[in-house]
């Protein structure tokens, strides 16, 4: 339901380079050519990938939010439960990534919306999928509130004895899994 937006207008992880990270003052664009200023880089260093500012991600009072400020009217409340906050501290105590932010974030805005990210609506709610995380949410559609519940793995039993592993995080899922057995995992 929503306009859509170029690579470079959003917040996509599906980035055409990796490589470093500032936080800069967008000074024009004229054409292909973007003026940028107050770069923590040496002139003449080419900038391989932009990404608007947000306010919720990043910590520049005087700056404007452009589109986004727009998008900041579709908010949503978000909390967390007491078994899913012990279970996210469990994930980056283990080297995961950082699955209350993001998730935060992700269900901030829009959160059914599957166009832009990974998300299942489900009865009361849904399940948001970081990586090969789970987040299970309860939804209070009248009031805009998420609350997350659950974090659980998206690997099953068959997947984690398996021995291959393409994203190089089984370890992680299983160890875990192994510490937060109420966690579970998917079923197959």
């Amino acid at each position: 339901g929503r306009d859509r937006v170029g690579l470079f207008a959003s917040r996509a992880p599906y980035r055409p380079n990796p490589v470093g990270l500032s936080c800069v003052e967008l000074r024009g664009v004229s054409g292909l050519r973007v003026e940028v200023g107050g770069a923590d880089l040496l002139d003449g260093t080419p900038v391989l990938d932009i990404k608007p500012y947000v306010p919720a991600a990043d910590a520049f009072p005087d700056a404007r939010a452009g589109w986004t400020e727009d998008a900041a009217a579709d908010g949503w409340a978000v909390s967390e439960t007491a078994e899913f906050s012990a279970a996210a501290a469990l994930v980056l105590a283990l080297g995961g990534p950082d699955l209350a932010a993001t998730a935060r974030l992700q269900l901030s805005i829009s959160p059914f919306d599957s166009s832009r990210k990974r998300v299942a609506e489900e009865s009361g709610g849904g399940v948001l999928s970081i990586r090969m995380f789970r987040i299970g949410f309860a939804a209070d559609l009248a009031a805009r509130k998420i609350a997350l519940r659950r974090i659980f793995s998206g690997y099953g039993p068959a997947d984690l004895a398996a021995p291959d592993d393409p994203y190089g995080d089984k370890d992680l899922h299983r160890a875990f899994l192994s510490q937060s057995p109420a966690a579970g995992a998917v079923s197959q």
